[in-house]
Formats: C-alpha cells, structure tokens, sequence
C-alpha cells in the first residue's frame, strides 16, 4: 500500500511523493494497530541512497562556495540549539515532564541518537523518540506545501540536468560509501549512513572524478524506506500512553519551526539567499528531509544539505555538553 501510494503521489506530482505517502500509509496503520517490523535497517539503506544522490550535486566550483558560508552555517546551528532551550521549560511545566526528557524531545538532532543521548541523563526515551519523530514527520509534510505555495521556486534543476551514472559507476559510488560509512562510525560520529554516502558521493563529484545524478529507482527507494522508517515510529499503545505529551509536541515544534522562520527572514536580509532557502537551511527539519524538500523545490540542494550537515554534526556531537551547559547557566 505504501508503494503503491508512493508511485500514485510522485504520478499526480505532488512535492517529496515518496517521502510523504509511504510515511502517511505506514503511519495510518500503525496508529490502527498494525504492528510494524523494525524500519531501522531500511531508513539506513535509505540515508545512503539518498545522501548519496545529494552528494553527487556538488559541482568543483561549488566546494570553494559552501566553506565560504560556514561561518553562517555554525552560527544558524547555535541559533536552533538556543532556541531548543528557550522552549525547554515551557515544554517540561505543561508536560510535567523532566527538563532533560524536554530538552532532548525538542532538540533538532538524530531520531534515535537524541533519545539514545538523552536516557544518559535520565530522559524518558520513548517520549525523546516519539516526539523527535513528530518534528520530522510534521515539517516534512508541512514545509513543502508551503514553499510551493509561498514560497519561490528556485529554478535550480541540478538533479534534472545531469546525466545518470552508469550503473557500474553508481555502484562504485555506493560500494565507497559504505567504506566511508563504517569510518565514520568508528570515529563515533551519529548518523553515519547519511553522512557517509553524503561525503563519499560529494568528494567524487567536486572534484570531478565522477559526474551524473542517481538512477531514479535507487533515489525513489531511499526516500521511500525513509518515509516508511518514520511512519513505523507512531505505534498505537505508544502514543496513547503519551498522547498528551505528543499534543504538546505539536505545539512545540510550531513554534519552533516560527521562531527560526522569523531567523530565516533576518537572513534574507542581510544575505544573497532567498526566502526559502533561507526558511529551509534555518529549518529544525531532518537532513536527509530537508535535503530532499530543497531537490523537490529546485533550490540550492548542496548548500541547504550542508547547513543542516553542520548543525548535525553540532547537536549529535555536543548534545549532552549543550544540555548541561544551558543547565549550569540557569537557562533550562
């Protein structure tokens, strides 16, 4: 049913096809009480298909481009971080919820890796994971609408005007990524699927080694076993053990998602981005997601991936030390 709504979506033309209506159909029957087997194999298999199909956007003229903006990438990373913590405490007292179960619900990291980092510091987990998964299913669905209809389109088809890579050529690609894969797992680094294929593909690419775009059957099937990955999370006797907390989630993530679009628009002005580049790149949404949402909407794929790359690193690398910073400072 999944695929099926998957190929019906991306025929019709709607934004992130893939993503969105295997997510929904597999959210639907978990909520109905279908019980779903473990999803985390395929969202692995997933984020290298699809990190490696942002990677392989990036140009050798781009490279010098991105560090150029790295400067704005780290601060837009702390802005996210700030902002999870000035929400912490609201969302602990309507919750009644412990500030680290709060904290580690909001912030805008890894799925697994926050509730995982967060029962360190005795956060409820199931919460953490419920709630990280909200963040990413709601603006997933919400932000490419949106943009669509508000937004501009950025009229930059990458993916549309490279060639596919032959299919040796791919699988070379694919077989150096899973290498990069497990270096990036030893150095303890999380999301290592992602980032693995992301930084394999994008070091062939800019440096001209390798030139073309992912075959269209690999690309649909990461974003679909992504979008079934998140969809699997809302299990029935899960959420109704915290269907409240999850309501305050909702709202949290809102006003979230406002607060660094208000972020957004200051870049606008005071950058060359535009609007929706810059309401993206500020976004809390998921890596691979937003990277995703920037292909649908024909924007900057690479820069936008690189943003959210950096505040990845930043959050799952330093989560813990942020937490108990912003505790010592009295801020949560």
């Amino acid at each position: 049913m999944a695929l099926l709504a998957g190929w019906c979506a991306s025929h019709l033309g709607l934004p992130l096809a893939w993503v969105l209506a295997p997510m929904l159909v597999t959210a639907f029957a978990s909520i109905a009480g279908l019980k779903m087997p473990k999803m985390q194999p395929g969202r692995k298999i997933g984020q290298l298909f699809v990190g490696s199909a942002i990677g392989l956007t990036l140009t050798p003229g781009a490279a010098g481009l991105l560090l150029a903006w790295a400067p704005l990438m780290v601060l837009t990373a702390l802005v996210a971080i700030l902002v999870t913590a000035v929400l912490t405490r609201p969302f602990a007292r309507l919750t009644g919820q412990d500030v680290a179960t709060a904290f580690f619900s909001l912030t805008p990291g890894g799925l697994s890796e926050m509730a995982r980092v967060g029962a360190s510091e005795g956060a409820r987990s199931e919460v953490v994971a419920l709630s990280q998964a909200v963040r990413v299913a709601m603006l997933v669905t919400i932000l490419p609408l949106l943009l669509r209809n508000f937004g501009v389109d950025g009229g930059l088809s990458v993916l549309a005007s490279l060639e596919v890579l032959p299919i040796r050529l791919y699988l070379g690609v694919l077989a150096l990524g899973l290498v990069a894969v497990q270096l990036v797992r030893r150095s303890g680094a999380n999301n290592p699927w992602m980032i693995g294929g992301l930084l394999t593909a994008a070091v062939l690419s800019g440096s001209g080694l390798v030139e073309g775009k992912t075959p269209a059957v690999p690309f649909a099937l990461g974003q679909y076993l992504i979008g079934i990955s998140i969809g699997a999370r809302f299990e029935r006797e899960r959420l109704q053990r915290i269907l409240p907390v999850l309501a305050v989630s909702v709202a949290m993530v809102l006003v979230m998602a406002l607060l660094l679009a208000g972020y957004g628009v200051l870049l606008t002005r005071f950058t060359t981005l535009g609007f929706s580049t810059t309401i993206l790149v500020s976004s809390p949404g998921g890596m691979a997601e937003m990277a995703l949402t920037a292909a649908a909407l024909h924007l900057d794929v690479m820069l936008i991936t690189a943003f959210h790359f950096t505040r990845s690193l930043m959050v799952n690398a330093w989560a813990l030390q942020f937490f108990r910073f912003f505790r010592r400072i009295g801020l949560i």
